[in-house]
This record gives structure tokens, C-alpha cells and sequence, in this order.
């Protein structure tokens, strides 16, 4: 069922109707079941009708239908059926707006159709009723908006105008479309935005009025800008044209206009400001004018500082005297100027008011008698307060000239001598004016006649008169007097003023010359000329010269004298007459010209002031031909480059004429050749060479070739202008140029080398030929590259065979040749050369080992084999010298265990052991002088471990082996000395003794003469080494079983001095190679406590020496005396055993010693000796105590000196002498 929602209550909506089959008596009850929940509905409970119970409750937008459950009971048995209500829509709602008030802005100005808002309305209804048009109801003023009446879009229709309608309030409306229609509304604010598209407006200003005086900072308006726009912010500023020089600043944001400056009505009364009003996008102007108003801030200014005015004193009563005029800058009554005087003298002046025109009261004569009135005139304005100014006017009166100039006489005398001076003052004229004005009584003097010579000046000058200054004259005399000329002078003075017109008057002064002596003799001529030959004779006249004094008496009587030019003496003047007369012989040659001063003096010998004159004479000695040029040499040599062009300068000759003129002057020119054959030769050699006939400059008049000529010779005279001649030989020597290459004789050479051909034999030669003659025609000869097997003779072009030629094995035949490559040049730097080849066939050479190229194969072979054996020999060295140590530290122990067994069983052996002092002492006075011839320092070292290490040590095994001991062939015989041109620094003499039948072998002795320093046996000890050495100080039976024993004999205490082993005695044994040489060689310092050893030491008997001589000399033909130290490096970890200061050993005599190291030994070691050290020890020990240089007897400025042993009764006691170490 279908209904209108337009029910009301109790309206019926159906009827529903249940019956039982099974009693249809029954009555059924009816009741809704569900679906009535809010009983909207009614049903009968008999009748099953159903109405509507609440209609207000039915709304088809809740619930467009409605299901009804109807329950049908019939008290036994129930139903239900289904009630189905549509309910038909019913426009009941109306639109409802989201917002019943909307606000919204636009911006203005905007264009057509411009969207703004979107609103929204919604209709509960359905359908036709639920549909929407939108619409404004009102406020849209001249239709500025549009509303989209389906999607309530809101635009604008017109352009915006804020300023005409800032906003907007619309109503707005959505309607259904439902019968009736329903409605609602909204509000709409829109607010139009404001938008700066409007300029500001300045309004019109009336005229601002202001006062010229007030001061800068005076506010004058304010100029206020409108703009419609909101918020708009103006700025205001001057335009360019107003702000340049008009007085006013405008402030930025306020637009207030002030003063800069005070202003001036006189300057400008108006201004028109043009003011600039901008909101930062639009920008009007407006214009202000600004109105200036007067004020009498100006005094009068008279158009003159002051006034003068000249009037003449006869100016009478009422004449116009001058106008003055003012001016004052301000209008109006401020403007407005009337004068007056201030001051009058006698009232005898008067001024217009108006005008300014002063006039007189009175005449001048009555109001003043001087030449000046000062009068002051005052301008005034109108203003209020009233400015005035005052001015002067000078009236200057004009004396008129009425009064004429007198003289104080009418005649002056003067006498005067001639011989005043000028600038003298002769006369002082003076007049008198009766006028007063400058001008009238200016006196000017003049002389008017008398004075046609000009010898009087008149001079005017102010001089003080009567407390007055007054014009003089003063007669000067300008020019000097001369009687002789003038006598006497009548000369007319006139006076005058400067009037007008001028008066003048007159008077006459004469003057009288007296005579003096002022005149100079004046000579006819100012200079004299005179020719004279040099062959000229004495007494010859010259030339008179003469003066003439126009003075009278002695002043007229005249002298001359030479006072210069005639130092020779060669000219003579007489004194009275003035005749110039030749004194002496000429010479042309010697003084060409004479230049003589004469004077002529006035006054006579007897007056003291004497006047001179002076004048020249020109004395010209003419020559003569008297000398013959002559050359400085007999012959000039020159040379001239081959190839050079014509009118090359080779040379120069230059003749000497000792005549100074024109005979002086010489002409060179070329007579023959030196040579017969000159003028019969060819042309071309004839005129070889030009001269040049003035300077004699040589030059060539051809090319020339060294290879054709190489000589020339010619004769060149010189001629002076009186025919007088000389002739020189000039040889001119042409220079070779290397102007061609030499050439070889063959392109190529081919030589062939014989077989078993030795170093030095010629395989070939080359030659070449040279077309240059001279040096550089030479040829010599070399190799371009340079040949291992070849070399040339530089001169002969020979090759020959400079070593061993080898050629490759398996070699080609092209291997078989040598190609050389010969350069031939002349031995002249930069010459040309040549080169060819030479071929040499070494076929029957001996072939190389290898195949490949000799030179490098050779290279190579050699280079490998030297780095193997210096590789192996490093190594087998290094084995040797580990093995040789060991076996050599174990020599020492055994030697140092048969000192302390054998010490007392050494037994004398046949008297071969005795020594003489003299014996003793010899080696070492040989080795003084030796060490003096020539001295020898291997390391230059201190002995204390030199950085020379093992070069030193194998210099001195070199020199071992090079020069071994020498045998004696007479096994008897004495030891000899050896001579002092031994080998340097190690000169051994090898010596062959018999010790008797029962020693078991012949021992080689070797004296040795060279000892470096005995220090070294000090720093050896003090190292730790020399325990092996001890040996050598004892005596000869200590000698003899070491010989026996040990096979080598014990060093010598020459040899402990010196710590090396190079001293050994030089057994057979051991140039034979046995064991002791290997210890030789091997031998090192070894070290043991020294307390031990010297324990021994001085338990050994010494007994023994007490003997003879015999013994001694014995004793010292068994020592040996070692060469220089093998080693100066000492051993790594050998330390040095502190020394004590040596003691005094009064018995030996030493030669002055000095130092030889950077430093002493002594300030180092500054230790102890041990306590076992006892000074019981025999002198054969002493060598061992010797430490340092400086405490040594034995060191000298040479090196080692020798121990002096002084034979004698002091013998004894110098053997038994206790040494302190």
C-alpha cells in the first residue's frame, strides 16, 4: 500500500481480516506484533482496521516504508501476516545552508567572472523536492556578483571599485522545487580588498606668507597628500628643479616644509615648490608657493666707499659741489632713503634731502685756507626700526699757479779740475714759489744752453728746508772734463713748476776747467802687421810703431816698451822713436809668427802717475824651404786577406817635413816596384795598389790570390811643394784564405794486415792534396771515430797497428774488414776537411773467444771475471782472518806461559849477545837523520784508532812485500849502516849472524831504521795488545831459546816502541811461507790484565847486563828496530789502561820535542798505574814507559829522535836506572 505522507490522525490505512476454518464462530483478536514500534499506528482489535495513531511520526526521509507484523488469535490458534505501508514523499523539508553567514574577500579590480566562494545547501526531500536552485535575494548592488544557480558558485560581474563599495552583504537563497516550494537563506559578507591602483591627490594650497628674517628650521606648511587606497603610505620630496637652489627642505614622511636657510625678499620674493607625493607605485606632484615678505633688514649703500671732489679756491657761493647716492635693497617705505650732513666746516656747505646734491654756502676762500675739507653725509630709510649709513666726502681745494719760480741769484762761478770724477756735485741750485699746491711748487731744473756736450747733469732732489722737504737742483758732472777740449763752460739753469700753465725762471753759471793730466797716449793704429823671412839679418827694420799725448808739457813726453811676446829676446823696440828691428836669427820652424804688446807710457821717467797706451804688432815669419821630408821607417810592412774586393785599405805611410807652411804639405804617390821587373811586368800587378796622394792611405786596386802572388813590394815617395823628396818601401804580404778542402788521393783505401804483425808496424797510408797554399795548404790526418786496434800519423797519413787485432770467431767475410773513417784537415781551427774510408782485411788475425763483437765480448768478460774473484776474495778473507784470529790468541797464551817458565834458564851464548853503547846507540842517531831527509807519517794520526783502518794496513803489507830483507853474505861480519836513500818509511837491512854450534838455526837480522814515534808502542800497550812483544826485551839467551823453542825469534824494544809487527826478524822459515808469516799477517793487538804481565816482567833476573859491553853490543845487533805501523785502528772493545805521568830520567839527554797531536795524551789519561808495576825494571824496559810526546825522550820536531847513551863511568848506572811509568 501505497501512501501520502499528508495523513492525519485517525485516518484509516487498512483493514486486515483473519478466519479459522476450523470454527468460523470463533472470534479472532488482532494485534500488531512488530514494526510498530514508535505506535504510529493503531489496529482494532475486532475489526483488524488500521489508522494512523501519530501522524507526526511518519517522515519518508527516515523511513520511506514501513513492514507491519499483524498477529490474528483466535484463542486456540494464531496467524500473522505482513503489512506493507509505502509512504509517498511530502515536500515537508526545505534547503538548509552549511553556514547560515559566510565572509569572503576579493580583491579589487578584478576582472569578469572572477570566482569568489562555492556555497552549499542540501534539501532532506527527495525528487523534484530535493532539487536546489541557488539565488541572491539582495545586497547585490549594480549586479556585482553573479551566483551559479545549480553549483552556488559566486563570481563577480563587474569590476570591483573598492573605494566605491568597500563590501558587500548578500542574501542568498536555496528553494526546492517542490509544490509549494520551500525555502531558506544565508548571509554573505564580501569585503573587496584593497588594491593600490589610485595615485594620491595633493589639494590645491593657498600662497604661504612668511618673513625674509626668520631663521633656518622654521616650519612654513605641511603638505598633506590624500589617497583613497587603505593603508597607504606617501612619501614627499622636491622635484629636481625645486630642490637645487631654493632654501626649504620637505620632511619625507610628514610633508612638513621648513627653512634651510634664512631667506631674502631682496634676493627672491617668490618661490614655487613643486612637491612630489608617491605611495611607492603612483606618484603625483602638487605645487606650494611660498610667499616671501619684506623687512628692513637692509641699511642704505651709498654707490661710493667715499666721495672726493677737486674744486678750484676761486669757487664761489651756491655751486654744486657733488651728488652722492644710496640705494637700499628693501621696497616699500624700508626702501625709501633721504640724506643730511653730519658735518660742515663754518657751514659752508649744504645737501639736498632727496637727491644728495651737496652744495656751497659760502667761497672757498672764506671757509678754509688749506687744501682739504673732510665732510660726512648720512643716508637714512623709512623703515621701522630706521638703518642708516654714513659716508665721507674729501673736497680737495685746486691751487691755481699765479706765482712764478726764483732763483737765490742771477749769476753762479765755478772752477772745476778736469780730473774730477763723475757723479761729482759741482752746485746746489735752489728756488722759491709762492704757490702751494704740489703741483705749483714741484720745481723741475733744466739746463737750457751751454751744455751741447752733455758734461753736466742737473739732478732734482728733496732735501729738508726750514722743517720742509724742498725740490733742489744739483749740478753733476756726468761726463769727464776735458781742458784740451773745453776750457771753459757759460751754461744757463732754468727753473720751472708743474703749474698750469708752468712759470719758470732763469740764471747763468759759468765754469772754469783747470788742466791735469788725463790723457792716455793714443797710438796711430790699434795693431801693427809685419812680414819677415826667416833667413832675415839682424838689424833688419820691421815696422815703427808711434802715439801721440794731446796733453802739454811732461804729460806729452812718450815711452815704448815690448811687455810681451819677445821672451827670446829675437825683436828689439827703441824707446824713443818706436822702431821694431830684427835682434836675433829666425827660424820658421821654431816660432812661425810673433804677437808683441807694446806700450807707450806719458809723463817723462821723473813722474810717478804715468798714462799708457797699447798696441799690437803681428810679427809673420815667412818659411823657407830648408827641410826635406824624411819616413820614420825605411820599409813599411802590411798585409791584405786573398779574395777581399777593390779598394781595400791595406795600409798607411805617413813622411815627417819639419816645415810648417806649405813646404810642410805633402804628396804621396807610388814611383816603382822594389823589383826590376815592376814596370815590364803585367799590368795587373803594376797597378796593384793606389795611395792616396794627401793622407798616404794604401789601398788595393784589385782581388788578390794568395796561390798566384803572395808579395808585393813597392816604392812610395813623398814630395813637399819646393821639390824636395823621400821614399819608403812598403811590402805588402797577401794572407791565405782556406778557401779549398783537400783531397784524398783514393775514394776508398784498401789494406791488407799481415800476419804476426807486432804493435807499431804500418798497415798502409793515405794522403791527400791541399790547393791552399801556406798553412792552410797543410794536411793532417785523424781518425773520425777512434780505432781500438789502429792510429795514424797526423803529418804522414800513416796507419799503423796500435794493439792486438782480434776478429770474431765464425766471423763472415764482411766481419773480416775494419772500416776507419780519415779525416784530412789543416791544422788551422775551423779549416776545411775531408774524410774517406779505409778498409783493413784482418782475416789472419787471431780469432775472439766468442762470437760476439770483440770490444763488448772483452768488456763484458773482463767486468764478470773482476766482481767473482773481488767477491771470492772477500770471502776467503773474511774465513781466514776468523781462523788466523783464533790460532793467534792461542800463540799469545802459549808465549806468555814460557816467559814465566824460561826467565831463569836462559844461559849466555859464546859472546855473540854482547853489545857496545856506541852499537846500541847507532840506529838510532841513523834514525835522526833519516827522519829529517824524510819524514814519514803514514796516517798523520794520534795512534788511538785512525778512519783510515784498513788502507793504512795494506799500504804497509804492500811495502813488506815489495822490498824484502837483504842476506849478508858473510856471516861474521859487523852490522853496517844504512844509507839514508833506503826505502821511505820501512828501510830494513837483512844481516845473517853465526851464534855458535849450538843454536839450530841461522837467524836473519834486521836492522830497521825507520821508527814513526815511540808513543806507538804506548797506545798499543794501554789498548791491550803487545803481550806477544815481550819477548824482544830481554836479553840474547832469551833470544836464543826462543829460537830453539818456538822457531821465531822475540821482538826488539825498538820494535815494542812502535807496536807493529812489520819489524820481525826475517827468518828463511818465514820467506818461505812458513806458520810465523801467517802470524805476521794475522797479527792484531791482544789484551790480558796488565798487573800479570809486568808481574813477570819484573821477576825476571837482569843480573846479566852487569857485564861488558860485549854483552850489550850482542844484545843490540839481535834487536830490530820496526818500520811504520801496519795499523793505526785499534781493535772494537779494546779499552785503554789509564797511564801514570812519566818520572824523570836524570841520565838521558833529549832534543827539544814539540807537540804532534790535536791534543795531548795526558790531559785524557789521567789513571794509575796497577801495583804490581815496581820500579825495579832494567832499562832494556824503558822504551815501554814512554807515553806521550811531550814526556818522551826519543820524539824530536821531526818525528822519532834517537836515546843517547853516554858511554863512561855513568854507563852502569843508566842501565841499572829505574824508569817511573
Amino acid at each position: 500500500m501505497i501512501f501520502s505522507l499528508s495523513l492525519s490522525q485517525g485516518t484509516w490505512i487498512a483493514k486486515v481480516e483473519a478466519s479459522d476454518q476450523t470454527n468460523s464462530r470463533q472470534r479472532v483478536a488482532y494485534t500488531i506484533f512488530s514494526g510498530n514500534e514508535n505506535h504510529i499506528f493503531s489496529i482494532n482489535r475486532h475489526t483488524g482496521e488500521i489508522r494512523v495513531q501519530k501522524d507526526n511520526s511518519l517522515d519518508f526521509e527516515v523511513s520511506p516504508e514501513i513492514h507491519l507484523v499483524v498477529l490474528a488469535d483466535s484463542g486456540l490458534q494464531t496467524a500473522h501476516c505482513r503489512v506493507s505501508i509505502s509512504l509517498q514523499d511530502v515536500n515537508d523539508n526545505a534547503p538548509q545552508f552549511e553556514y547560515s553567514s559566510y565572509r569572503t574577500a576579493v580583491w579589487e579590480g578584478q576582472v569578469h567572472n572572477t570566482y569568489i566562494m562555492q556555497v552549499f545547501a542540501s534539501d532532506a526531500d527527495s525528487g523534484m523536492n530535493g532539487q536546489i536552485e541557488y539565488s541572491i535575494l539582495s545586497g547585490n548592488h549594480n549586479e556585482a556578483f553573479i551566483l551559479d544557480s545549480v553549483r552556488g558558485i559566486l563570481a563577480t560581474n563587474v569590476l570591483l571599485d573598492r573605494e566605491i563599495t568597500p563590501s558587500y552583504k548578500l542574501v542568498l537563497q536555496a528553494a526546492d522545487r517542490g509544490k509549494p516550494p520551500l525555502s531558506s537563506t544565508a548571509t554573505v559578507r564580501v569585503q573587496v580588498v584593497d588594491v593600490n591602483d589610485n595615485s594620491p591627490a595633493i589639494p590645491p594650497m593657498e600662497p604661504v606668507v612668511i618673513a625674509e628674517n626668520l631663521p633656518a628650521g622654521y616650519m612654513v606648511t605641511q603638505v598633506s597628500a590624500n589617497d583613497v587606497d587603505l593603508s597607504s603610505t606617501i612619501t614627499y620630496s622636491f622635484s629636481d628643479n625645486s630642490s637645487i637652489r631654493a632654501p626649504f627642505a620637505i620632511d619625507r614622511y610628514t610633508g612638513v616644509i621648513t627653512l634651510t636657510r634664512a631667506l631674502d625678499y631682496e634676493e627672491q620674493k617668490e618661490y614655487t615648490l613643486t612637491v612630489w607625493a608617491s605611495d611607492s607605485l603612483h606618484q603625483t606632484t602638487g605645487d606650494v608657493k611660498v610667499q616671501v615678505l619684506d623687512v628692513n633688514d637692509n641699511a642704505p649703500v651709498f654707490s661710493q666707499v667715499s666721495y672726493q671732489v677737486e674744486l678750484s679756491e676761486l669757487v664761489s657761493a651756491d655751486a654744486l659741489v657733488l651728488s652722492v647716492s644710496a640705494t637700499d635693497r628693501d621696497s616699500g617705505l624700508n626702501g625709501k632713503i633721504r640724506y643730511r650732513l653730519l658735518s660742515s666746516p663754518l657751514q659752508g656747505f649744504y645737501i639736498h634731502p632727496d637727491n644728495g646734491s651737496v652744495f656751497t654756502n659760502k667761497a672757498l676762500k672764506a671757509i678754509t685756507n688749506s687744501n682739504l675739507i673732510h665732510l660726512l653725509v648720512e643716508a637714512r630709510d623709512g623703515g621701522d626700526p630706521m638703518r642708516s649709513t654714513v659716508t665721507s666726502i674729501d673736497v680737495l681745494i685746486v691751487d691755481i699757479n699765479d706765482h712764478e719760480p726764483l732763483f737765490h741769484q742771477d749769476i753762479y762761478t765755478l772752477t772745476v779740475p778736469e780730473d774730477t770724477p763723475t757723479d761729482t756735485t759741482l752746485l746746489t741750485l735752489s728756488a722759491e714759489d709762492q704757490d702751494w699746491s704740489p703741483e705749483n711748487t714741484h720745481l723741475d731744473y733744466s739746463i737750457v744752453r751751454g751744455n751741447e756736450e752733455g758734461r753736466f747733469c742737473l739732478e732734482v732732489k728733496m732735501i729738508p728746508v726750514e722743517n720742509q722737504m724742498k725740490h733742489v737742483g744739483k749740478l753733476v758732472l756726468c761726463n769727464p772734463l776735458d781742458r784740451e777740449t773745453m776750457e771753459s763752460y757759460a751754461l744757463t739753469v732754468s727753473v720751472s713748476d708743474r703749474g698750469t700753465p708752468p712759470l719758470n725762471s732763469s740764471a747763468i753759471v759759468m765754469v772754469t776747467v783747470m788742466d791735469c793730466n788725463d790723457n792716455a797716449p793714443i797710438f796711430s793704429s790699434t795693431e801693427y802687421h809685419a812680414q819677415v823671412s826667416e833667413n832675415s839679418q839682424i838689424g833688419t827694420r820691421l815696422v815703427q810703431v808711434s802715439a801721440q799725448d794731446p796733453d802739454l808739457g811732461i804729460n806729452s813726453l812718450l815711452r815704448y816698451d815690448i811687455i810681451s811676446g819677445n821672451s827670446k829676446g829675437h825683436l828689439k823696440l827703441d824707446p824713443q822713436s818706436g822702431l821694431l828691428v830684427v835682434n836675433h836669427l829666425l827660424d820658421y820652424e821654431e816660432d812661425s809668427k810673433y804677437t808683441l804688446t807694446i806700450r807707450a807710457s806719458d809723463g817723462g821717467e821723473s813722474s810717478e802717475h804715468h798714462k799708457v797706451a797699447f798696441t799690437v804688432v803681428f810679427i809673420t815669419v815667412l818659411d823657407e824651404n830648408d827641410n826635406t821630408p824624411y819616413f820614420m821607417f825605411p820599409t813599411v810592412n802590411c798585409s791584405v786577406l786573398e779574395n777581399l774586393p777593390a779598394f781595400t785599405h791595406a795600409c798607411s805611410v805617413h813622411a815627417v817635413d819639419n816645415d810648417l807652411g806649405t813646404y810642410g804639405q805633402l804628396t804621396y804617390s807610388i814611383l816603382s816596384s822594389c823589383f826590376m821587373d815592376y814596370g815590364s811586368g803585367s799590368p795587373e800587378r803594376k797597378e796593384a795598389f793606389a795611395i792616396d796622394p794627401l793622407t798616404g792611405d794604401i789601398h788595393t786596386r784589385q782581388t788578390f790570390d794568395y796561390e798566384r802572388e803572395s808579395e808585393y813590394c813597392f816604392v812610395v815617395e813623398a814630395r813637399d811643394k819646393g821639390d824636395k823628396a823621400a821614399t819608403v818601401r812598403v811590402q805588402v804580404a797577401i794572407k791565405g784564405v782556406d778557401e779549398f778542402s783537400p783531397i784524398f788521393t783514393q775514394k776508398q783505401y784498401h789494406f791488407l794486415l799481415p800476419e804476426n804483425v807486432k804493435p807499431g808496424e804500418t798497415v798502409g797510408y793515405v794522403m791527400a792534396m791541399d790547393h791552399d797554399a801556406g798553412v792552410d795548404g797543410l794536411v793532417e790526418y785523424s781518425f773520425v771515430n777512434l780505432s781500438p786496434f789502429f792510429s795514424i800519423n797526423k803529418t804522414v797519413g800513416a796507419i799503423s797497428v796500435s794493439g792486438p787485432v782480434f776478429r770474431r770467431r765464425g766471423s763472415h767475410i764482411n766481419d773480416d774488414v775494419v772500416e776507419l773513417v780519415v779525416s784530412a784537415g789543416s791544422p788551422r781551427l775551423g779549416s776545411k776537411t775531408t774524410t774517406c774510408l779505409v778498409f783493413v782485411n784482418i782475416s789472419s788475425s787471431a780469432e775472439a773467444l766468442t762470437g760476439v763483437p770483440l770490444d763488448a765480448h772483452m768488456l763484458s768478460l773482463s767486468v764478470s771475471l773482476i766482481m767473482f774473484v773481488f767477491v771470492l776474495a772477500i770471502f776467503v778473507g773474511l774465513v781466514l782472518r776468523y781462523k788466523l784470529k783464533e790460532a793467534a790468541i792461542r800463540k799469545a797464551a802459549t808465549i806468555a806461559a814460557h816467559l814465566n817458565s824460561s826467565s831463569g834458564s836462559i844461559s849466555r851464548s859464546n859472546g855473540q849477545s854482547d853489545i857496545s853503547l856506541q852499537e846500541m846507540t847507532r840506529p838510532s842517531l841513523l834514525l835522526t837523520k833519516r827522519d829529517i831527509a824524510l819524514p814519514y807519517n803514514p796516517s798523520d794520526s794520534s795512534g788511538r784508532g785512525s778512519a783510515e783502518g784498513e788502507t793504512a794496513e795494506d799500504q804497509e803489507i804492500k811495502w813488506i812485500n815489495e822490498f824484502p830483507c837483504r842476506k849478508r853474505d858473510e856471516p861474521g861480519k859487523q852490522t853496517t849502516e844504512i844509507p839514508d836513500s833506503a826505502l821511505p818509511g820501512d828501510n830494513i837491512s837483512c844481516h845473517s849472524i853465526d851464534v855458535g854450534p849450538e843454536h839450530i838455526l841461522a837467524v836473519n837480522k834486521c836492522l830497521v831504521s825507520g821508527m814513526p814515534s815511540t808513543e806507538s808502542l804506548h797506545h798499543f800497550k794501554e789498548e791491550g795488545g803487545g803481550e806477544g812483544l815481550l819477548p824482544a826485551i830481554l836479553r840474547v839467551r832469551d833470544l836464543e831459546e826462543n829460537v830453539r823453542t818456538k822457531g821465531y825469534p822475540p821482538l826488539s824494544e825498538a820494535q815494542a816502541s812502535e807496536d807493529c809487527l812489520s819489524s820481525l826478524f826475517c827468518l828463511e822459515e818465514q820467506l818461505q811461507g812458513s806458520y810465523n808469516w801467517d802470524y805476521l799477517l794475522d797479527w792484531e793487538p791482544h789484551f790480558q790484565t796488565l798487573a800479570s804481565v809486568f808481574t813477570d816482567i819484573g821477576m825476571l833476573p837482569d843480573e846479566e847486563l852487569q857485564g861488558g859491553r860485549e854483552d850489550l853490543a850482542a844484545e843490540s845487533s839481535c834487536l830490530m828496530y820496526p818500520p811504520p805501523l801496519i795499523t793505526g785502528v785499534a781493535q772494537p772493545g779494546i779499552r785503554t789502561v789509564p797511564p801514570r805521568k812519566p818520572g824523570r830520567v836524570p841520565t838521558l839527554s833529549r832534543k827539544p820535542s814539540y807537540r804532534k797531536y790535536a791534543y795531548s795524551p795526558l790531559a785524557r789519561n789521567t789513571g794509575l798505574t796497577p801495583s804490581a808495576m815496581t820500579p825495579t825494571f832494567s832499562p832494556s824496559l824503558s822504551s815501554l814507559t814512554i807515553r806521550t810526546p811531550s814526556a818522551s825522550p826519543v820524539v824530536s820536531e821531526t818525528g822519532v829522535g834517537g836515546i843517547r847513551l853516554d858511554s863512561g863511568p855513568l854507563t852502569a848506572s843508566l842501565l841499572e836506572a829505574e824508569i817511573q811509568v
